[in-house]
């Protein structure tokens, strides 16, 4: 059986009120506890034996906040509640709810803990077109209560071991990887399992051809190592036509070259760091092309 209750404030007369919930909801006026007073519930010591399932509240003067968080906290969860407010602004259009109040109330509910506010068709509620309420909303509280708790599961859910062709180990390696994409999620009424998609089918084909990256020239370093340019004057290809053929070692640096140094690949010029390892110009500095190389006088002196 419902426990109904009717709050009463600012010296409005209950008829109207009860009368619109009865429009819309088959209760009886004997089982309606039936609240009056000057001041609004928050202002009120409310503390009630047991939890309304239905309220309604009636006030000549707009509802607070503090009011409507009183009386969701003397609701049970689920509870519905009824806002009736007589009071009628100057600027209300006669025979009509007041919009902007109406907004104002479904937003004080929202922060008070209902869910759903909506107001109500206020026709027909009383023949005299004066009479028509300020607001008449329905809001209704969660079916959660205040501090409700719920059980979550971590346990690993059992994998199903599907018939994988193949030996043995195959069938339980495939099993054991199906198992390594899911995400378990434990409720109250149950487990449910999200698959998570792999990442390697996002890759379209141009994506993994850029990935690869293109082919590396005979100016950059490939598998085998750096490649002799296609006009190089460093020595690197007459020191890979000689190892081709087993003669081995490389260009030695002759007196022409530190006169009038040349390098057709451009990184002889840069220092050690770009040359190839059997680049003759390694161990001297930077230079210019057609520029003699000449050498500090801290790089004659040795070391120890």
């Amino acid at each position: 059986m419902e426990s109904i209750a009717c709050f009463i404030s600012g010296g409005l007369a209950p008829g109207a009120a009860l009368q619109a919930l009865l429009e819309k909801e088959a209760v009886s006026l004997s089982s309606i506890e039936l609240c009056c007073g000057e001041e609004q519930p928050a202002t009120q010591t409310l503390t009630p034996s047991k939890k309304y399932t239905l309220v309604l509240a009636a006030s000549s003067s707009p509802h607070n906040k503090d009011a409507l968080v009183c009386i969701a906290r003397a609701m049970a969860p689920g509870g519905r509640l009824y806002v009736y407010e007589g009071s009628r602004s100057v600027s209300a259009t006669p025979g009509t709810m007041d919009t902007a109040r109406v907004e104002a109330l479904k937003h004080d509910l929202l922060l008070s803990g209902f869910t759903g506010a909506q107001a109500l068709d206020a026709t027909g509620l009383s023949a005299s077109v004066s009479a028509v309420p300020t607001a008449w909303v329905f809001a209704q509280l969660p079916s959660w209560g205040l501090g409700a708790s719920a059980k979550l599961s971590l346990k690993r859910p059992t994998p199903v071991t599907a018939a994988v062709p193949g030996p043995p180990a195959a069938a339980s390696a495939a099993s054991a990887g199906a198992g390594a994409w899911k995400l378990t999620a434990g409720g109250l009424d149950g487990e449910e399992d999200d698959e998570l998609m792999d990442e390697d089918e996002l890759l379209t084909a141009e994506d993994r051809k850029a990935a690869a990256g293109p082919a590396p020239d005979d100016c950059e370093v490939g598998q085998s190592g750096r490649k002799a340019c296609k006009n190089c004057s460093c020595g690197r290809a007459e020191a890979e036509a000689k190892e081709a053929a087993g003669g081995g070692g490389g260009v030695k640096l002759s007196a022409e070259m530190l006169e009038n140094p040349q390098s057709a690949c451009g990184n002889c010029y840069l220092g050690d760091a770009f040359r190839c390892a059997s680049c003759p110009y390694r161990g001297l500095p930077a230079f210019q092309a057609g520029e003699k190389i000449t050498l500090g006088s801290s790089l004659l002196q040795a070391d120890i």
